[in-house]
């Protein structure tokens, strides 16, 4: 009897109230005003923006962007007007502000709160608004001339001239003027060095105190992530415990239960780093990685979705997140949608998929949102507004409208025709209530056999319960993608999901099982002699099975070249860690796919891709990750003459090698 194979079908259902047996809630209240209501009711979602600063006008540079909402509903917006060519401080930089009374359609002229002559400079501004006195703070770093961030001595004196300082500017008319303070001595351990406010917006607390996240260089070099805070409107601040190192800037956000949640830009990692405080920032528990929070160390922007709803209702439980969704490259600006206080994040929705870089956000006074974000990337201070309808998250409501979504994870890249393997169908919880035992329900293919259906168990929110169907393709089944529903029932709601496997018949142009370590330097595996079986081809599957921790620019699992024109070749490779796939002829792209996340982890991965008539589309660990809809294999990048597994080649030049283990190279000919 051959081994099953295992395959999954992660399923991530937002199990929330009614779906999850919860008790309906009151309705929250209406709209403030007849404008607000009225764009409540509106079917068309709302997407708008506006450029507040361009680079080359007024400035050689503008960046860093921070935004607020006073409890008047004017909007500030502040960012660094950089005047030279200086990346960040020490450089003549200034902060600058401007005002918005209509909910960030109209602005007013740039104001500069913090402008210095003579070398010296101030940037990475931060707002944070004292809803009950009115008065707004901008929180900055003063730099003395020559001094910044990596070159910033220890100390703490307020009128030290060789350490990076932290000061803010204050107004209690609304923006109009300014006056500035310095608070070095207040919140500065004597033993760090350089130190900066965390830019973007603070947070007040629910109890009334007031939270501005900074940075700071430890006495061991590293960087570490701390809280200021005020519980007298700001007229004291202490600093309380580091967190960390291997932090960056970093953002909070208050919890439904009072709890604070810190994420952090990290260079140790391709994913954001979260920590939780019970005691209002004082201290924080151990920084553990969000896997589903990419990131390409960029700042980045958490806000709750709506801070005022009890916490009794679904709303309260609503998160949203700002960042550059990649893990290469600062572009792919996406706002993401939680509706379990940040345990998972189903939804999202790209605001703008070129470069970008820093944002931070803001809810409005009509009850929209604001963005404020670097585009070009260091181009353009964009200013967006949206709605709730543009983010199209649907997270479960007062009466258990369930949130559905389906893809599939398969361990071993693909199933195996004529051979029974092990399906998972992964059920997550969304919402912020435990859920109530359903059923999951699978439906196959026409002449596929294997179970119908499992029990699903309650699941608590965040988690995930994972259920294995065993499933047999029959043996004649062709090569290609093949799709897979599930229908969930639990409670009074039934959701159908479908979504698309790899299956690997029985014929195979190449299967190189080279099963040894590549150095990264010189070693690879010559397959040339394949390549007569495998030039030809328009249609079938690539597949790959490898570990590796190293993450190059570019580390090829397979290729095939035309040595005489380097530009001509068909390679599946991880550029960075990240899946990337090509088929080019003459330095022309048919096809050019990429992932977003590392699989340099040091585990087993399969990485495929499937040709099709209709297209190309590149998987994962059998989650479908990239695709296009030209179909781009072998036979489109004609005059191939070598064929490698662990190494390109680029006429004469950088090889492309791969360090790491490579255990199995196929590629299955379309049926």
């Amino acid at each position: 009897m051959k081994t099953a194979r295992s395959v999954s079908l992660l399923l991530l259902a937002a199990l929330g109230a009614g779906l999850l047996g919860a008790a309906p809630s009151a309705a929250g209240p209406p709209p403030a005003d007849g404008a607000a209501r009225a764009a409540a009711a509106s079917p068309e979602p709302l997407f708008e923006s506006t450029v507040l600063a361009t680079s080359g006008q007024g400035a050689h540079t503008y960046r860093i962007p921070a935004l607020d909402t006073l409890p008047d509903g004017t909007l500030l917006a502040a960012y660094d007007r950089r005047n030279d060519n200086a990346a960040d401080l020490p450089g003549n930089l200034d902060v600058m502000v401007r005002r918005s009374t209509d909910n960030g359609r109209t602005w007013t002229a740039p104001q500069a709160i913090a402008d210095f002559d003579g070398g010296v400079g101030a940037g990475d501004p931060s707002m944070l608004v004292d809803r009950e006195t009115g008065r707004v703070f901008v929180f900055y770093a003063y730099g003395p001339q020559g001094i910044g961030f990596f070159n910033s001595a220890a100390g703490n004196a307020n009128d030290a001239v060789n350490s990076l300082h932290a000061d803010y500017a204050y107004s209690d008319d609304g923006g109009v003027t300014w006056t500035a303070r310095r608070i070095t001595r207040d919140i500065k351990d004597p033993s760090w060095k350089g130190m900066f406010a965390s830019s973007g917006t603070g947070i007040q607390l629910s109890t009334g105190r007031l939270v501005q996240q900074y940075a700071f260089r430890g006495a061991d070099g590293g960087i570490w992530a701390v809280s200021a805070y005020s519980d007298d409107h700001g007229d004291t601040w202490k600093a309380g415990d580091p967190v960390g190192p291997l932090m960056d800037e970093n953002k909070t956000v208050e919890l439904a239960d009072g709890r604070i949640m810190l994420n952090s830009r990290t260079s140790s990692a391709k994913t954001r780093l979260v920590a939780y405080s019970d005691d209002g920032g004082v201290t924080y528990s151990a920084p553990v990685p969000d896997d589903e929070l990419i990131d390409p160390t960029n700042n980045a922007a958490i806000l709750r979705y709506d801070a005022t709803a009890d916490a009794s209702r679904p709303e309260s439980h609503r998160l949203l997140f700002s960042n550059t969704a990649s893990t290469t490259t600062r572009h792919n600006l996406t706002v993401r949608t939680s509706c379990n206080d940040g345990l998972t994040w189903p939804a999202a929705r790209v605001v703008e998929a070129g470069g970008t870089a820093y944002s931070t956000m803001t809810r409005l006074a009509d009850g929209t949102f604001g963005l404020l974000y670097e585009s070009g990337p260091y181009q353009r201070i964009t200013f967006a507004r949206f709605d709730a309808a543009w983010l199209g998250a649907d997270c479960p409501t007062d009466q258990g409208r369930p949130k559905l979504e389906a893809r599939t994870a398969v361990p071993d890249g693909l199933l195996t025709a004529g051979a029974a393997n092990t399906v998972e169908v992964r059920v997550t919880n969304h919402g912020h209530l435990a859920g109530v035992p359903g059923r999951a329900a699978l439906s196959l293919p026409a002449g596929w056999s294997g179970d119908a259906s499992r029990p699903v168990p309650a699941v608590a929110p965040g988690a995930t319960a994972v259920l294995r169907f065993t499933v047999l393709p029959p043996a004649g089944t062709p090569t290609g993608e093949r799709n897979l529903t599930v229908t969930l029932t639990a409670g009074a709601t039934e959701t159908s999901t479908t979504t698309p496997v790899l299956v690997a018949g029985p014929d195979r142009a190449l299967h190189a099982t080279p099963a040894r370590e590549y150095d990264g330097v010189s070693s690879y595996t010559d397959l040339t002699p394949a390549l007569p079986d495998v030039a030809p081809l328009a249609r079938g599957v690539i597949t790959a099975r490898f570990r590796t921790t190293k993450t190059p620019v570019a580390a090829t699992l397979l290729s095939a070249s035309d040595t005489r024109a380097a530009s001509t070749n068909v390679t599946l490779s991880l550029n960075g860690g990240v899946p990337h796939y090509e088929a080019r002829a003459g330095g022309a792209y048919s096809a050019k796919l990429d992932g977003t996340t590392s699989l340099a982890d040091g585990r087993d991965h399969t990485l495929a891709v499937a040709v099709t008539d209709s297209g190309t589309a590149m998987y994962a660990d059998g989650v479908r990750i990239a695709s296009t809809t030209t179909p781009a294999l072998f036979a489109r990048a004609p005059g191939l003459t070598g064929l490698w597994a662990g190494r390109n080649v680029d006429d004469g030049g950088p090889q492309w090698h791969f360090a790491g283990h490579i255990e199995q190279i196929s590629v299955h000919r379309a049926g």
